[in-house]
């Protein structure tokens, strides 16, 4: 059947001939229209012996736009797979199965409302990952350069691990060092029974002494130990400069005291000299 059509420069019989003889030919006759056919148009009836065949060998399907397709007898309905995305499988008896690819690849977002589970591969994005709860299973974890193995978080390019903000924390264990707070106080302890806690190399602390290095660093030291203490003590320096005085020591008494110079001589009872007291005006 030829294409049937009118110029703008035709005549009105050209139009009526071509309109009845599109009426005649190409839609045929009203009268001759089956009996059985309850449609008065082409359109109506098409539709009407649609529904009659589907419904005796055929069936529909719907997409989630309600988009609706008919499938007659004797038709194909083709299900393909998109690449790196879905897989569709027929097999028998009568079954379609559509899954996704072993590497499965979304060019935009993927928005999940409920939960992501059983993966036993990995999650690649080259985005972003957000969630609520983010969950693995798996026993090591690698979010950039930072991996995280059970309980252990390291760097995978460097050894060391940059924290730009306040990093808090119950308690800190470093290389037998442990740094914590009790009772309102912060304490700073060895792991290690009778090991030094030692700052810079220059000043250490153990249980019982503190030992200085001082300006010149060498193998001698300055050490203030403590006797066990049966009670609570407190030794006191008094508000002022000056030198501590030993027991072993040579030194004077000052003008605080003296107001002339003097020596005191104590001797025993054997007249033998024991002490001698030096005191000095200036």
């Amino acid at each position: 059947m030829a294409v049937r059509s009118i110029a703008i420069t035709d005549s009105l019989e050209t139009f009526r001939t071509q309109f009845n003889a599109m009426c005649a030919d190409d839609f045929g006759d009203i009268g001759t229209l089956d009996s059985s056919l309850s449609a008065t148009s082409i359109i109506g009836a098409v539709n009407e012996i649609n529904s009659v065949v589907t419904a005796a060998a055929g069936w529909f399907i719907e997409d989630s736009g309600s988009t609706i397709q008919a499938v007659g007898s004797g038709q194909t309905l083709s299900t393909l797979g998109v690449a790196n995305q879905t897989t569709v499988v027929v097999s028998t008896p009568d079954t379609l199965t559509v899954g996704l690819t072993d590497d499965v690849t979304i060019a935009n977002d993927l928005t999940v409302t409920g939960d992501i589970t059983n993966v036993g591969g990995s999650i690649t994005a080259v985005g972003n990952i957000s969630g609520a709860n983010i969950t693995g299973t798996g026993t090591t974890h690698t979010l950039g350069t930072v991996q995280i193995s059970g309980n252990t978080i390291s760097s995978i390019d460097s050894t060391q691990i940059n924290v730009n903000d306040s990093l808090q924390a119950t308690e800190f264990v470093i290389d037998g060092l442990r740094i914590y707070s009790a009772g309102g106080y912060g304490y700073i302890q060895s792991t290690v029974p009778d090991n030094w806690i030692s700052i810079d190399g220059t000043f250490s602390i153990a249980s019982d002494q503190i030992v200085l290095e001082g300006v010149t660093s060498n193998a001698y030291y300055t050490s203030l130990k403590v006797t066990d203490p049966t009670a609570n003590r407190d030794i006191l320096f008094p508000d002022v400069s000056g030198n501590v005085l030993l027991n072993v020591s040579t030194a004077y008494a000052t003008s605080t005291i003296f107001t002339a110079s003097s020596t005191l001589n104590i001797y025993n009872s054997a007249g033998v000299l024991q002490k001698s007291i030096v005191g000095s005006s200036t």
